[in-house]
């Protein structure tokens, strides 16, 4: 029987995903105010491009240039919902400050689980659009995901519209969306929360890229510190 393989950053993800739930269970058990509907839903949100994005790289070779195409637009209507949970931290109530903390960490690590989520699909899409269609196309792609990603975190922030909406009422988000961007003179709020939106995000995906860099440097021993004054 086939040995059943489990990618590393899988694991890390299950591991991941279960210490946040079991924190979140047990805050909710111990302090009367639970905060978990909300914040499981966006949650689950936040994993679906992961999850569209793994079925991708798994089913890659029997996926034709048609299907390839519809599943990578649905993967980019659902990215946004990965980073969108960077916002969750408007959820922390009036409570007394020691609850205020614990549920700043609490939804800060859920709000980091829910972009890790994002990342690794951004890194799997990457790497398909890589094998089909070469890596400039693939830097043009992942770059337009992320700008739509900024207008994905507006409308769901503060037009609160989901992905899903697009599907049922495409003509009516659309429109709506327009009437709040333009004329850009008079929206330059919701451009400049799209920018910052844009920038924490690139921040963050610069720090994890290029956190693989860093090499550890050779350890002088007093040895070696000998060896070279010979």
């Amino acid at each position: 029987m086939k040995k059943l393989f489990i990618p590393k950053y899988l694991k890390v993800v299950l591991i991941m995903t279960v210490v946040n739930l079991l924190v979140l269970f047990i805050r909710n058990q111990i302090i009367d105010t639970p905060i978990h509907d909300t914040l499981l839903l966006n949650l689950f949100h936040g994993f679906v491009p992961l999850f569209i994005a793994y079925l991708m790289h798994v089913f890659y070779e029997k996926i034709n240039t048609f299907f390839f195409w519809l599943i990578s637009f649905v993967w980019v209507l659902y990215y946004p919902n990965s980073p969108y949970m960077i916002s969750g931290l408007k959820h922390i109530g009036a409570d007394a400050a020691d609850i205020q903390n614990y549920d700043t960490l609490i939804i800060f690590s859920l709000a980091m689980l829910s972009l890790f989520y994002g990342f690794i699909s951004l890194k799997l899409m990457y790497n398909l659009f890589i094998k089909r269609y070469g890596k400039k196309f693939a830097n043009t792609v992942i770059t337009i995901t992320l700008l739509l990603s900024c207008l994905g975190f507006y409308m769901g922030r503060v037009l609160f519209l989901f992905s899903a909406d697009f599907f049922k009422h495409p003509v009516k988000i659309v429109v709506e969306t327009w009437n709040h961007l333009f004329p850009i003179s008079s929206n330059l709020s919701s451009y400049a929360l799209m920018f910052l939106f844009g920038g924490v995000q690139l921040m963050l995906l610069l720090m994890f890229k290029d956190i693989n860099d860093v090499k550890v440097e050779k350890v002088i021993t007093s040895n070696d510190s000998d060896k070279t004054n010979k």
